[in-house]
C-alpha cells in the first residue's frame, strides 16, 4: 500500500547526467534548496560520452570540481583523420591553445565524471539527490510546480517546486508530457561502439578512418581506455554487429590478434534534432531534452554543461531576488542557436569522418592535403578555430558595446594573472562566483571612485583591476582586487580603451561601457534584467583609489 509523503523545494531536477549534477552543484553553491532525482540506481557505470571541452571545465570550475575532474582525464588530445586502417594520415587537428583556461579538447569517461559530481553534491546541505525516484507527473500554476513522484519502495511523494528543470534525457517523459516535439533535421545514423579497458597503446589523439567501406573512429580514454565506434551499415542487425565473431574481426585491423577487453558493446542510433520549445512556463528542458546531438564533433554533453551553468546563474538570480523572473525568458533565446550550431557542426565533420562513397573520401583526403600547404588554411583547421564560438546577441547583454577585439555576448577569456603576493592563478580564481566589473588600464588613467551606479551593489559585483605588464607597481585600491596580467595575454584583446566590462556569473560579456555611459548601460541591464532599483540606492559610497 503507498503512502502520500510531502517535500518543499525550490529547484526540483529530473535527471541524475552531467547537465543535472552540474545545475545541482551550481544551485547548492549558492544555497538554493534542489531536488534532483533520478530513476536509475546510482550514476552510470558504462561508458557513454568521452570528450569534455574548455568550456565545460571551465563550469566544473564555477563550481569548485576542476581539479577532482581533471584527475580523470587526459587533457589536450587532437584528432588524426587517416584515409583507412593502416593507411596514410592525411590531416591533423592538434589545438594547443588555452584561452578559456583549459585545453580545448579533452578525454574522459562518463562514469568518474558523474561520480566527481555527485559526491560534490555532498558538499551542500541545501541540495538532496534521490535515486530509485521516478516522476509519475506534474502539474503547474503560476505560483510553482506540483509533481508526484515514486521512491523505490513505491512510496509516493507530493512534491512542490518553484521551477522544474527536465534533464531526463532524449525520449525525455517531461518534455513527452508538455507535448514538445523534437524538430530540425532527419538526420540517423547507427554506430556500434565498443568501450575497452587494459588498453596499451601510448598514442593518446584521436584516430579516425575515414573509410568509406566502413569508417571508424578510435578514442583514447583516461587509465588506458579506449574507445571504437564502427559506422553499422544499412541492412546490418544489433545482433550482427554485437556477435563476437563480428567484434573480433572488426578490431583486428587496429589491434590486430591481441586479446582486447571489452567492457561494453552497444548501437546506437544518433540525431540531430533540437525541441521546439525549451521553456513552458516554470518548466524547462535542459541537455538532451533539449538537444540531440551526433557525436561527430564531441559536443553533446558539453552542450548540456551549457544549458546547466546559463540557466543555473539566471535561477540564482531570480530566486535571490536580483532578475526577475522575466530574466528566465533569455534562456532558450541564448542557448538555442549556439547549440544548434555545433549540431551543424557535427553534420558538416560527419560529411569526412564518414563518407558515403570511396570517391567522396578520396576528394575529402586530397583536399585536407591542399589545406595543409597553405599555412593560413592549415592552421585554422589544426587549432580548432572551426568550432563556432559561443556568442550572444540577445538575451541578457546589451546588444552594443565593444572594446579591443572584445564584444557584448562573448565569452571572456581566463588568463593567469598575478595578485599582489606574486601568486599568479587563473582569473575565474580570483573572481569566484556571480557578477564582476573589470577594468583593464594604467590605474593612473582610471576614474574609479565614478563607477557608482546602485545597479553594481545590487549586483554584488566584484571590482577587479587588471594591469598591462608595462605598469611596474601594484597598488592596494579599496573596494577592489588587483591583478597583474605580467604576460599581456588580455593586451592584444582590450587594447588600450578605458573601458569597464560586466561580467555574467557564466563568464560571459554582459555590458562594455566608459564612465560616460555608465548610467545609460546600469538602466539598460536594469530593464534586461527585470529590477527596478529605489533613486537613492545610486548614491553608491565613493570608493576612491588610493597609490602608495
Amino acid at each position: 500500500m503507498t503512502t502520500l509523503n510531502s517535500f518543499s523545494t525550490q529547484v526540483l531536477i529530473i535527471g541524475a547526467g552531467p547537465t543535472g549534477l552540474t545545475l545541482a552543484n551550481l544551485l547548492g553553491q549558492a544555497n538554493v534548496d534542489t531536488l534532483i532525482i533520478d530513476r536509475k540506481p546510482g550514476t552510470v557505470t558504462e561508458p557513454r560520452a568521452v570528450s569534455i571541452d574548455d568550456e565545460s571545465l571551465r563550469t566544473m570550475q564555477a563550481i569548485g570540481l576542476d581539479e577532482a575532474v581533471l584527475r580523470d582525464v587526459v587533457p589536450g588530445y587532437g584528432v588524426h583523420y587517416f584515409t583507412r586502417a593502416g593507411g596514410r594520415c592525411f590531416g591533423k587537428v592538434e589545438p594547443t591553445g588555452k584561452v578559456y583556461g583549459f585545453p580545448k579538447r579533452n578525454a574522459f569517461r562518463q562514469p568518474l565524471f558523474e561520480n566527481t559530481l555527485r559526491t560534490g553534491l555532498e558538499r551542500f546541505a541545501s541540495v538532496t539527490a534521490r535515486f530509485n525516484h521516478e516522476l509519475l507527473e506534474f502539474t503547474q500554476d503560476p505560483h510553482g510546480v506540483r509533481a508526484l513522484v515514486r521512491d523505490a519502495d513505491g512510496q509516493l511523494i507530493d512534491v512542490k517546486a518553484d521551477y522544474l528543470v527536465a534533464c531526463d534525457g532524449g525520449r525525455s517523459p517531461v518534455r513527452k508530457q508538455l507535448g514538445i516535439e523534437m524538430v530540425g533535421s532527419s538526420f540517423s545514423s547507427r554506430w556500434l561502439v565498443v568501450d575497452t579497458d587494459q588498453d596499451d597503446d601510448p598514442f593518446w589523439q584521436t584516430r579516425v578512418y575515414c573509410d568509406a567501406r566502413r569508417p571508424v573512429v578510435e578514442v583514447p580514454g583516461p587509465h588506458r581506455t579506449r574507445r571504437f565506434e564502427f559506422l553499422v551499415k544499412l541492412g546490418e542487425t544489433d545482433e550482427q554487429v554485437l556477435s563476437a565473431t563480428n567484434l573480433q574481426a572488426l578490431l583486428r585491423p587496429y589491434k590486430g590478434d591481441a586479446p582486447v577487453s571489452i567492457v561494453r558493446k552497444t548501437v546506437y542510433t544518433f540525431h540531430a534534432r533540437v525541441a521546439e520549445r525549451w521553456q513552458v512556463d516554470r518548466v524547462f528542458l535542459a541537455g538532451d531534452a533539449a538537444h540531440l546531438t551526433p557525436p561527430y564533433a564531441g559536443q553533446g554533453m558539453n552542450s548540456g554543461i551549457r544549458d546547466a551553468h546559463n540557466l543555473g546563474w539566471k535561477l540564482i538570480g531570480v530566486l535571490n531576488g536580483q532578475l526577475a523572473a522575466s530574466a528566465l525568458l533569455s534562456y532558450e533565446s541564448e542557448r538555442r542557436e549556439h547549440a544548434w550550431a555545433l549540431i551543424k557542426l557535427a553534420l558538416n565533420l560527419g560529411v569526412v569522418m564518414a563518407p558515403a562513397t570511396a570517391l567522396r573520401a578520396r576528394l575529402i583526403s586530397t583536399a585536407f592535403m591542399l589545406i595543409g600547404l597553405v599555412p593560413p588554411l592549415r592552421d585554422y583547421f589544426l587549432h580548432m578555430r572551426f568550432k563556432p564560438k559561443p556568442r550572444f546577441t540577445k538575451g541578457l547583454v546589451l546588444p552594443e558595446g565593444k572594446v579591443g577585439k572584445l564584444a557584448c555576448g562573448q565569452m571572456f577569456p581566463q588568463p593567469m594573472l598575478t595578485d599582489a603576493q606574486g601568486h599568479a592563478d587563473l582569473l575565474d580564481a580570483t573572481i569566484g562566483a556571480g557578477f564582476a566589473l573589470i577594468q583593464y588600464d594604467d590605474p593612473a588613467r582610471l576614474r574609479l571612485d565614478e563607477l557608482q551606479h546602485g545597479l553594481w551593489n545590487h549586483l554584488e559585483a566584484k571590482r577587479i583591476l587588471i594591469l598591462p605588464a608595462h605598469v611596474q607597481t601594484q597598488p592596494s585600491i579599496p573596494g577592489y582586487t588587483v591583478l597583474h596580467d605580467r604576460e599581456d595575454a588580455l593586451k592584444a584583446l582590450l587594447g588600450d580603451a578605458e573601458k569597464c566590462v560586466l561580467l555574467r556569473p557564466d563568464r560571459y560579456v554582459a555590458a562594455i561601457f566608459d564612465m560616460a555611459s555608465q548610467r545609460q548601460a546600469a538602466e539598460s541591464l536594469q530593464s534586461l534584467f527585470g529590477i527596478a532599483l529605489p533613486t537613492a540606492s545610486e548614491a553608491a559610497p565613493n570608493i576612491a583609489p588610493v597609490y602608495p
